[in-house]
């Protein structure tokens, strides 16, 4: 009997989103910049941030996904990439700060 493989989920995916976010908005919050915002301020400027990010992120991985379904995939004969796991590749990259 095959064993199944774990799959990435796309509650993975929103708690390593949420956490990324949470990461950002503390750092942020405690920096010397965020020392003479206002609290509604702050909060505006990080719902501004997460939609942003959110934006990018999605524009990320869809250009992740491409490149190794099409470039990778076929130059190393290796298993195609599915969007949720480019969205993960995508916000890894991010907490590592690359």
């Amino acid at each position: 009997m095959k064993a199944s493989r774990p799959t990435i989920t796309l509650g993975f995916n929103v708690l390593l989103i949420l956490y990324s976010a949470g990461t950002g908005f503390i750092t942020f919050a405690f920096s010397d910049k965020a020392q003479n915002v206002p609290i509604q301020g702050l909060v505006l400027t990080s719902l501004i941030d997460f939609v942003r990010y959110l934006i990018m992120m999605f524009i990320s991985a869809w250009f992740i996904r491409e490149f190794w379904n099409r470039l990778v995939a076929d130059l190393f004969s290796i298993r195609f990439l599915a969007y949720r796991e480019a969205i993960t590749i995508v916000v890894l990259l991010g907490l590592f700060g690359l």
